[in-house]
């Protein structure tokens, strides 16, 4: 076990508060009834302020009967307009990207909403009069906005039932956000982070647990400071599997991480038996996880809380400072100074 001193540990162990707080705010914000209204969403974040949609738009993709569109770049899409709600996420507050599309989507009279713990991006809402859902960061002492996600996942579902366009019960969401067995989730990170250190990790996901797939390959990628990817079943079945053979030394370093729910479809659950037998058959190391949680929500939260214990191990095997990203922070400095 890391030392429980550790900032990164700290914000890992208050996950489920982060989301409950910022839940339980933003789900009674004054929102105006109009808001009820829209047309489509266009969710404008990145990094750690775009997974927590992507999260979001898989797990309730039954639930959410409008189009949820991820932006992430500079540039909104042509169809937005006054029917449009726009949802300018940024941890920090000083997204770039996401301050340029707030400017664009003022200019074409979209509804606009925001999620931030303040920065540039509150000033500009402020000015504009949004309604806009600031928090409060007490529960990630890291400061990282990949560690304290919580605040964004429970923002979003928040704000989404609030104007009634997510149909789902809030006590569900109440007792997964609660039910979270951080001890043992700890343990069984810690596991699986030796067991793939040293590797480059393939996460196999499906269904409503695809957006906590891509959030597991970013903090791969930040919090570990180690390359990884994220694949969907069954969009790999029509092309990944043919591409198992090449460059040999690339296939030596890999290995396919599934992460299994018996709440998938019959067929999705037919379709990872067989792709982890073609993937042995490539010579290439499997390793097995499967959900635990009653509903979806609550294997969400579980995956979510694993991934984050199971990227902090691995950036220990490594010898890497989790609750740091020298080369973002290089990049940005040198992107002002352009």
């Amino acid at each position: 076990m890391i030392d429980a001193d550790n900032i990164v540990q700290k914000s890992m162990n208050l996950f489920p508060e982060q989301i409950k707080d910022s839940f339980e705010k933003s789900f009674i914000l004054n929102i105006p009834k109009e808001y009820r209204q829209v047309k489509n969403i266009v969710a404008c974040g990145m990094g750690g302020s775009r997974f927590p949609h992507y999260i979001i738009k898989e797990l309730f993709k039954k639930e959410i009967k409008i189009p949820y569109i991820i932006n992430d770049d500079y540039n909104l899409p042509g169809f937005v307009d006054n029917n449009t709600l726009v949802i300018l996420s940024s941890y920090s507050g000083t997204t770039e990207e996401v301050l340029e599309s707030g400017k664009e989507a003022y200019q074409k009279n979209a509804k606009i909403l925001g999620i931030s713990s303040g920065g540039p991006l509150k000033t500009f809402l402020e000015s504009i009069n949004a309604h806009s859902f600031y928090f409060d960061p007490i529960y990630n002492p890291s400061g990282q906005p990949r560690v304290g996600f919580g605040y964004l996942i429970g923002g979003i579902m928040g704000i989404l039932l609030n104007i009634k366009i997510l149909d789902y019960q809030k006590d569900e969401i109440i007792s997964a956000i609660s039910g979270v067995d951080i001890r043992n989730i700890e343990k069984e990170a810690e596991q699986m982070a030796n067991k793939i250190f040293g590797k480059y990790p393939y996460y196999i996901v499906s269904e409503f647990l695809t957006g906590v797939g891509n959030a597991i390959a970013n903090q791969t990628n930040e919090t570990a400071k180690s390359i990884s990817s994220f694949r969907i079943i069954p969009e790999l079945n029509h092309h990944l599997m043919e591409g198992l053979k090449n460059p040999k030394e690339t296939v030596k370093t890999s290995l396919f991480l599934f992460f299994f729910s018996k709440l998938f479809s019959s067929s999705i659950q037919k379709r990872y038996l067989i792709t982890k037998e073609v993937v042995e058959k490539n010579n290439i190391e499997t390793l097995w996880y499967e959900l635990k949680g009653e509903n979806k929500v609550a294997q969400s939260v579980e995956l979510m809380t694993f991934g984050n214990f199971l990227t902090m191990h691995l950036s220990m095997l490594y010898g890497e400072n989790p609750a740091t990203v020298p080369y973002v922070d290089y990049f940005k400095k040198k992107l002002k100074g352009i």
